[in-house]
């Protein structure tokens, strides 16, 4: 049962404002203690709905690489449940865990697909989000699990596939980042905003 996650009897309180301890509350430990690396900041969230609300046409936002579902299910009650969210995540674990916590939050907008982003691109998107999704190949600390093949050549081949994926979207489709997307030049994009937020870069690419 998907509820087996959140600890029994424990019950949201409505009009306490989010934080990211708040959130990290209704994780498991183990996910909790890796919020820090792993899951967008909750201001980063609330930037990002800042810069949307402003937008003339957002029809659906595609995160890639969702996790825990933290950034698809905050920016969803952030936007009064009116974007379409799609959330997507190779790990059945936290997909799984990413719909207990849709049902806990009540985001019916939002949805959550256990594939590969790098093998099935969701194209047709008019926004996408990505928190530094290949940093799982890298050789660094702070890992979600041992699952992924860590090595520059992986990495390298994983960057360059995701940037031939994003080169094929459409003219005008803007690309949203929190510490990158793996590399920093991306051909067929500019930068239309940069700021530091939350100890890290926070980027929007469009699509020339």
């Amino acid at each position: 049962m998907r509820n087996q996650f959140f600890y029994k009897g424990k019950k949201m309180d409505v009009g306490v404002p989010m934080t990211d301890e708040l959130w990290d509350s209704y994780l498991p430990k183990k996910f909790q203690s890796l919020s820090s690396f792993q899951w967008t900041p909750i201001p980063v969230i609330e930037r990002t709905w800042k810069y949307l609300s402003l937008e003339k046409e957002v029809t659906s936002l595609v995160d890639l690489g969702s996790g825990v579902g933290k950034f698809c299910i905050y920016l969803s009650i952030l936007a009064n449940r009116s974007i379409n969210i799609l959330g997507l995540e190779d790990r059945e674990e936290l997909v799984d865990l990413s719909l207990s916590l849709k049902a806990l939050w009540n985001t019916p907008e939002v949805n959550f697909k256990n594939i590969n982003f790098l093998d099935e691109f969701p194209y047709g998107h008019s926004h996408y989000y990505c928190f530094n999704p290949l940093y799982e190949t890298m050789k660094g600390s702070h890992s979600i699990d041992s699952t992924k093949i860590k090595s520059a050549n992986q990495f390298l081949k994983d960057l360059e596939i995701l940037k031939r994926k994003l080169y094929q979207l459409n003219s005008g489709t803007k690309l949203i980042t929190f510490h990158g997307f793996g590399g920093s030049f991306l051909a067929g994009f500019r930068i239309v905003l940069k700021e530091e937020i939350a100890c890290g870069e926070f980027l929007v690419w469009e699509r020339e």
